[in-house]
């Protein structure tokens, strides 16, 4: 059962959201034609020296607000919070969602931010430097011009929906087929986007994105943006998205569409 949270509680994780989203915009606004050199992970995937810049003074906030918060970030793992105390919080960052993006001149990068409960998602934001833009929920009371408002589309039509998917390399064999064929039952579909693909669901901009092999920074910070925006997002198989998740993800603008494409996914990876 988990842990009830105060409203004076919640309010003092928003405000230290906003304060990471401010760090994280002031740090990749510095530098606005600066190129920074590009190394390989040990995953073969790209990092910048950016990266780990917004994490480390994204940790350093965490661990001065928050010391009995655990954190796990994309560069530096994970720190299990304060020795002898415990904490049913998780932050979780991804300090630059679409390095490749980034590095190649493309304005769709951002910085993730994420606070789970009980290992479930409860806080999530996306901050886009370049653009300009934020997206965060839930918000409580204050709106402004800097925080998008949230709504999906209210798209239930497979025939009308616009699909996003940042790469289709990822995709096993099955999971291929099942992609091609919800592609075939679609009006539009689109390759890239990384994390701006979320903020275009949630602010109504496209209907449904379908990815796989994620890492959890890379979703379960958005997880509460696509709720609260009034979407759903799960994983392929329908069940609720938590750290224990594989990272195949499915987000949808209203329920009905959802239903529909999971099960096209799913008959045709199992054919």
């Amino acid at each position: 059962m988990q842990a009830l949270i105060s409203d004076q509680e919640a309010k003092y994780y928003r405000q230290t959201i906003r304060q990471l989203c401010d760090q994280a915009r002031k740090l990749g606004s510095a530098h606005p034609d600066r190129l920074f050199q590009i190394a390989r992970k040990e995953d073969e995937s790209p990092v910048t020296e950016l990266d780990r810049q917004i994490e480390l003074a994204l940790r350093a906030t965490i661990q001065s607000r928050h010391p009995d918060d655990s954190i796990i970030g994309e560069e530096f793992g994970i720190w299990e919070g304060a020795p002898n105390h415990f904490s049913d919080r998780k932050w979780v960052i991804d300090p630059l969602d679409g390095t490749r993006a980034f590095v190649t001149g493309s304005p769709l990068w951002g910085t993730l931010i994420g606070v789970l409960h009980d290992g479930r998602p409860w806080l999530g934001a996306i901050e886009m430097p370049a653009l300009g833009r934020r997206f965060f929920a839930p918000g409580g009371r204050r709106t402004g011009p800097v925080e998008e408002r949230l709504g999906t589309s209210a798209c239930s039509a497979l025939a009308a929906v616009r699909l996003c998917t940042t790469t289709p390399d990822k995709f096993t064999p099955r999971q291929g087929q099942g992609f091609r064929r919800l592609v075939k039952a679609i009006a539009v579909h689109r390759y890239g986007g990384d994390c701006f693909n979320y903020a275009a669901l949630a602010t109504g901009r496209c209907d449904l994105v379908v990815e796989c092999g994620l890492a959890p920074h890379d979703f379960l910070p958005i997880v509460p943006i696509i709720e609260n925006a009034g979407g759903i997002m799960t994983d392929w198989q329908g069940e609720e998205l938590t750290e224990h998740s594989a990272g195949d993800v499915v987000a949808s603008s209203t329920p009905a569409l959802h239903h529909q494409a999971l099960r096209m996914l799913l008959v045709a990876a199992d054919d």
